[in-house]
């Protein structure tokens, strides 16, 4: 075969070999192009969760609110100190006076992530039978549709303190019973069994820094 035709025999092979290897990379190029956005590393989202929260109770939630049921609360509230950028109040009802009978008669479904119940005070003290109580907490629980309930002790009451005790005893193992979640707010008002000094009014309902304190210990039960 003369020498010119084997020249030309290599530069075609040359040719074709650099032809596959330029394929090779173009289609290997596609190849990662075309890998799934989920191929890559995922990472925790750093972003803050912002949780809402429906308040229900008696004077002891509601305080001095100038109107509780649109969200403007007062200074003896202890929702306007639970209240923060991530924890939002979404709603409830509260009224001063109110039994559970009361409140499960008036609150309506709130969209919420977390409902906060501190009540029971008044049926202490009217004698209610406990097991109505639980049959309304019940029912609050039921109407208000929160994923998560929080429901706190009831603050002391200095002319009955050990009559508050034993409804505490009976409401925490209610709670638990139910797989609701437990928080003895009050811990942060009581000296004893009954309210530390600076911390009530009147033997039942807080000061402004008693309100605080409560709010507090229950921003803290709202974010765990």
């Amino acid at each position: 075969m003369p020498q010119g035709t084997n020249r030309l025999g290599r530069r075609r092979l040359m040719a074709w070999a650099a032809l596959a290897v330029l394929t090779g990379v173009v289609v290997g190029v596609g190849a990662i192009r075309s890998l799934p956005d989920s191929a890559g590393p995922t990472w925790p989202s750093s972003e803050p969760k912002v949780v809402r929260f429906a308040a229900v109770g008696d004077s002891i939630t509601q305080g001095n609110s100038p109107d509780f049921s649109v969200g403007l609360t007062g200074s003896l509230s202890w929702v306007t100190y639970a209240r923060s950028p991530l924890d939002l109040f979404a709603g409830g009802w509260a009224a001063g006076g109110a039994t559970t009978a009361r409140m499960a008669a008036n609150v309506q479904p709130v969209k919420a992530d977390v409902l906060v119940i501190i009540a029971g005070t008044n049926d202490l003290a009217q004698g209610v039978p406990f097991a109505v109580t639980e049959s309304n907490i019940a029912r609050i629980v039921e109407t208000v549709g929160a994923p998560r309930v929080v429901v706190s002790a009831i603050p002391p009451r200095n002319s009955a303190p050990a009559a508050t005790a034993a409804y505490n005893a009976s409401l925490k193992a209610f709670v638990l019973a139910h797989k609701w979640e437990w928080v003895d707010a009050p811990a942060a008002v009581r000296d004893g069994e009954q309210y530390a000094a600076g911390m009530s009014l009147d033997g039942i309902h807080p000061t402004e820094a008693g309100a605080e304190a409560l709010g507090r210990a229950l921003d803290a039960a709202i974010s765990r």
